[in-house]
């Protein structure tokens, strides 16, 4: 297995655990804290990587980002 294929994987990965944060973050909107944690851990996701994923601040972060830049007149 080369570099590139490596870096294909990790990516792939990344991706997938992303995609499984953000179920979980709104898992965690609609049922609470629990209920995300127990959708995680059930994906191979537990422990304090867990618990930063579900932290406000996370979305809080995404929020600022999506927020339209404020043009100076």
């Amino acid at each position: 297995m080369d570099q590139m294929d490596r870096r294909a994987d990790d990516r792939r990965q990344d991706y997938d655990t992303a995609a499984m944060v953000g179920e979980a973050l709104a898992c965690q909107r609609a049922f609470g804290d629990d209920a995300a944690q127990r959708f995680l851990k059930m994906r191979g996701i537990e422990g304090e990587v867990a618990q930063q994923a579900l932290l406000d601040n996370y979305d809080r972060r995404k929020q600022i980002r999506r927020t339209p830049a404020q043009s100076s007149n």
